[in-house]
């Protein structure tokens, strides 16, 4: 896993929801952090923001965890390379 996507997703989530970074792990529901579909939203224009892409609204649809989260990312920046 690319360890500045992972970095990126984690800050996000920590800077949205307060939390400590180190509490977020790849096997974090969002459920379990308190992400609603809002928080969700907001992270994901952080996201955006700081690695320079755009993440498509359907792509938020089936987000269940911050692997989720990663995985599509991943899969976003590798079709854009």
């Amino acid at each position: 896993m690319n360890q500045r996507i992972y970095a990126t997703v984690v800050k996000a989530i920590s800077n949205q929801k307060r939390i400590d970074a180190a509490s977020i792990s790849q096997d974090s529901t969002l459920e379990s952090l308190g992400i609603s579909s809002l928080d969700a939203i907001t992270i994901m224009y952080e996201i955006e923001d700081a690695l320079n892409l755009e993440i498509p609204n359907e792509a938020l649809e089936n987000l269940n965890s911050v692997k989720d989260i990663l995985d599509g990312i991943s899969s976003l920046v590798q079709s854009k390379a």
